[in-house]
């Protein structure tokens, strides 16, 4: 069993500067990230809520004036009742669903993640949605987010997420998961030894590699690799990383 320190490749995040978070691996190389500028987070605000404002009027619209349309408090339940519940969970569902992002935040380019770098669980969404009604009170969350370390409103540090620009060219991908074919012969059996998040990180760094034909990158990361799970193998950084991609794909799934 690995101890925790080798198992976790990602580690505590800090600010580099005001517009920039980065990321440290156990590999030695570092994943950027931008926080996105103010004005992006309040046109993401802006377009979220004016697609729950559109939905308030088309819903209480139908229900009012459509075929079999409702009375007020017909069967126990008021109107504002029926409209608010989807409004209501918008945010959030469309957080979970949408990895990270409202269709606000994807127009803006901006996605939830946790301060590992990787996708917030589920219950780190529905944190940061209960605090949503303090941080909306008389600008709480507006003077978090001028004053946080982490540029956060108060539900994403209770939460421990963090808002990040998705126009970088280093991106955690959204999941280490692939399609493998029913016949596929795993070569590294080690690699379970490996977290979602561990698997990611190497992802993260085998795009960044291919992307910038960088073979330092692709080589350092497989030797950490070879090291931290005792595999002695001659194959080729990049054909090793994306095996243990495979493998764990394979294996992850029987």
């Amino acid at each position: 069993m690995l101890p925790a320190s080798s198992k976790n490749f990602l580690k505590f995040t800090e600010i580099v500067d005001m517009s920039t978070i980065r990321i440290p691996t156990s590999f030695n190389i570092d994943l950027e990230f931008e926080i996105p500028e103010f004005h992006r987070r309040f046109i993401a605000w802006l377009i979220d809520h004016a697609i729950i404002l559109l939905y308030w009027f088309m819903a209480y619209y139908l229900l009012t004036h459509g075929a079999g349309a409702m009375k007020s408090d017909e069967n126990g339940w008021s109107l504002a009742e029926i409209i608010g519940i989807p409004a209501a969970l918008y945010l959030l569902l469309a957080e979970i669903w949408m990895n990270g992002q409202s269709v606000g935040k994807k127009m803006m380019h901006i996605r939830v993640i946790n301060m590992n770098g990787g996708k917030p669980s589920v219950w780190q969404f529905v944190i940061r949605w209960l605090l949503r009604p303090v941080d909306d009170a008389f600008l709480l969350g507006l003077f978090a987010v001028i004053f946080s370390k982490y540029s956060q409103r108060i539900g994403d540090i209770a939460a421990g997420t963090i808002l990040i620009s998705t126009h970088t060219k280093i991106d955690l991908d959204e999941t280490v998961f692939m399609e493998m074919a029913q016949d596929y012969v795993p070569h590294f059996p080690q690699v379970m030894q490996l977290s979602d998040r561990d698997l990611n990180t190497i992802r993260s760094l085998l795009e960044r590699a291919r992307g910038n034909d960088n073979f330092h990158i692709a080589a350092t990361a497989a030797e950490k690799v070879k090291s931290v799970l005792k595999i002695d193998s001659s194959m080729p950084p990049f054909e090793f990383l994306e095996t243990l991609l495979m493998d764990y794909n394979y294996i992850s799934v029987q």
